[in-house]
């Protein structure tokens, strides 16, 4: 195989043997000392496929191999989310008073919502360029952290109940400023298990608050979020 050679003197092209492949010589035209490509540096460019009439070859298109979710993931979050719905409007219509759930039946609802929000929020701002990073170990993952924010949400409520209470009241300026500092805490962790950037962790982390609001909603409460 012959190694295309442009000399940087004279930028004379010409053709070597192989066997020269990696060594250096002089030009033939202005003895300029070229030194020659090694094989494996050789670009070889390969002549587009023709049909037998001499037409260009039909070139078959390339399928995309991964998508940006696993059905896991999809029946995971689609089934805690309509569990957690399905468990919250039970709530709403088989109390015969104020629709106030225990503290276990809000902490399995918000755990459902919480690990459907995580997961969703995951699958949707991860991108389509870690669309193969999905399995078993993202699922737990995210489930993972889909409870740590409702154990953040329940420690907001027994601080807000415990401690930011006067007169029979909650304090509400005192509620929205540590509403607001476990929020912003909260972001690094989604940050930190799926490598996302601060804004990336906060949109993760408002998913799982609006799920929350959607909660109170239906109860007919939208203090119970921090009830």
């Amino acid at each position: 195989m012959a190694i295309d050679v442009i000399c940087p003197g004279c930028h004379k092209r010409f053709q070597v043997s192989d066997q020269f492949a990696g060594q250096k010589g002089p030009c033939p035209g202005c003895k300029t000392i070229i030194q020659i490509p090694k094989l494996e540096d050789v670009v070889v460019v390969h002549e587009r496929e023709t049909t037998s009439a001499g037409a260009p070859a039909k070139l078959n298109s390339i399928r995309r191999q991964h998508t940006t979710a696993g059905k896991s993931e999809l029946l995971c979050a689609s089934g805690a989310l309509l569990a957690g719905l399905l468990l919250t409007i039970l709530v709403r219509f088989l109390s015969e008073t104020e629709p106030n759930p225990g503290f276990f039946t809000a902490l399995l609802i918000g755990g459902l919502l919480g690990t459907s929000t995580s997961l969703l929020g995951n699958i949707v701002l991860r991108g389509q360029d870690n669309g193969s990073n999905y399995g078993r170990k993202t699922i737990v993952r995210a489930c993972l952290v889909g409870v740590i924010y409702t154990v953040i949400w329940r420690m907001l409520v027994l601080i807000s109940d415990g401690l930011l209470v006067e007169d029979g009241s909650v304090i509400l300026p005192a509620v929205i400023i540590l509403a607001i500092a476990l929020t912003a805490i909260s972001t690094f962790l989604p940050m930190f298990v799926f490598d996302f950037e601060y804004q990336q962790g906060l949109v993760h982390v408002a998913l799982f608050i609006s799920s929350l609001a959607i909660y109170s909603l239906v109860l007919g409460d939208i203090a119970l979020i921090i009830k």
